[in-house]
């Protein structure tokens, strides 16, 4: 199993260092922002990581942890419309022209369960079902290489409290589903904030965030999951869900009784007539394991005891034209920190890191790899490869995932910071 994320956890304190960035070209094309905020019909609650598309553009971004989402459609899409869809309910249409310069447009989805007599339902034992999804990724994902450009947000917090944010617009090069190179992406435009205390005796470099975020494709990398031919786990039909105005299976797995190597627990969701993967929610079980540290921890100081608590990732996929795309990831790592040498061990600090990619928009041409001085490593720290930022204006015509309310107030508090150190 390939590690999914990788952080240094360092004695002494080393401050960030801003690296130029690429220089700032702002789009000049004429666009409209479309805001919003999407609720479920059903408990009035915001829907996390809705998907929200412009038709027949290439245009998308995703709703918020509190539901909200902003997208910036060309002008020339006035007259086309905003599709919304999230998992277990219909897809919501609303025309472009009706949300220009409204900005507190609730919009409500309505569940949308699968009627079973319309279908061939099976239950039970899903492993045919998965064996059969990862022989056809060839015929159901894209054939060819595509651009992508995605938006990226890094996060650490200690305890409650954001420590450090990265933020970046990237372009990434989509390898063939049919081929065994890898993805590339480059830092297009990025900016971070940081609060790094000099009486906090941890700094936390997180390495390998944007990497490990395109290995979360599951179909373009299923052994990171699967291994090579997902025999290490057991799996159960759960019944069918609408995604996207269709029926999908929801498959729960997990690691069959007698494997005892540190694996993954979960959802898969696979389209009911092509077995495409559409989407996955799982967790590595790490719990009660003195041993899952080692995946995550590339170096830390001898006295330090890391007790890794929750490991948890999810992968969402997009169908145009018959063929399915990457479309979003995210990962949340906890872990607690205490040192064997002070107070006997007794006191902890509990840390989180998060990460999120969604791709915003794709493009078949001028299809190119990057140089290599361009592109990012897996051992790269992203928060050293972008400068800090003061400009609320910073993203321009870039789509990026509009902050939550928890992140907004981070910003805020590590911006107004900064502006005091100067």
């Amino acid at each position: 199993m390939k590690n999914l994320i990788t952080f240094f956890l360092i004695l002494s304190l080393f401050p960030f260092t801003a690296l130029n960035s690429a220089n700032i070209v702002q789009q000049q094309d004429a666009t409209y922002v479309l805001r919003g905020r999407v609720l479920g019909g059903d408990t009035n609650q915001p829907l996390v990581n809705a998907s929200v598309s412009v038709q027949s553009v290439n245009v998308s971004t995703v709703t918020n942890q509190d539901g909200y989402f902003s997208i910036r459609v060309p002008a020339e899409s006035r007259n086309s419309t905003l599709i919304i869809r999230h998992l277990g309910y219909s897809n919501m249409e609303i025309p472009v022209v009706t949300l220009i310069d409204s900005p507190n447009n609730h919009i409500t989805l309505v569940p949308s369960p699968i009627q079973l007599s319309e279908l061939q339902v099976i239950s039970g034992d899903g492993t045919h079902l998965l064996q059969d999804a990862l022989r056809r990724i060839p015929e159901n994902y894209a054939a060819e290489p595509n651009m992508m450009v995605a938006f990226y947000r890094e996060s650490v917090k200690k305890g409650s409290k954001h420590i450090s944010l990265v933020e970046a617009v990237l372009d990434v090069y989509k390898a063939s589903y049919r081929s065994y190179s890898n993805d590339q992406a480059r830092i297009y435009i990025g900016r971070k904030a940081t609060d790094i205390s000099p009486r906090d005796t941890v700094l936390m470099k997180f390495q390998g965030g944007i990497s490990d975020a395109l290995l979360l494709d599951i179909a373009k990398n299923p052994e990171i999951v699967f291994g090579t031919d997902g025999s290490d786990y057991s799996y159960h039909i759960e019944g069918l869900i609408n995604i996207n105005n269709k029926p999908h299976y929801k498959i729960y797995f997990q690691p069959i009784n007698k494997i005892d190597e540190i694996l993954f627990r979960g959802t898969i969701y696979l389209d009911y007539e092509s077995l495409a993967f559409a989407r996955m929610e799982f967790n590595m079980n790490v719990e009660d394991r003195k041993d899952a540290s080692n995946i995550f921890i590339r170096r830390k100081p001898s006295k330090m005891r890391v007790e890794v608590e929750k490991a948890q990732y999810t992968v969402d996929f997009i169908e145009d034209n018959g063929k399915w795309y990457f479309n979003y990831s995210s990962t949340e790592v906890e872990f607690r920190v205490r040192w064997t040498n002070r107070f006997f061990g007794l006191f902890a600090t509990n840390y989180t890191v998060g990460s999120e990619i969604a791709v915003t928009d794709r493009y078949t041409d001028n299809v190119i790899k990057f140089p290599r001085e361009e592109r990012i490593r897996s051992t790269d720290v992203i928060a050293e490869r972008v400068e800090y930022f003061l400009d609320p204006d910073f993203w321009g015509d870039y789509n990026v995932i509009e902050p939550d309310q928890e992140i907004n107030d981070a910003i805020k508090r590590l911006s107004d910071k900064l502006r005091r150190r100067n």
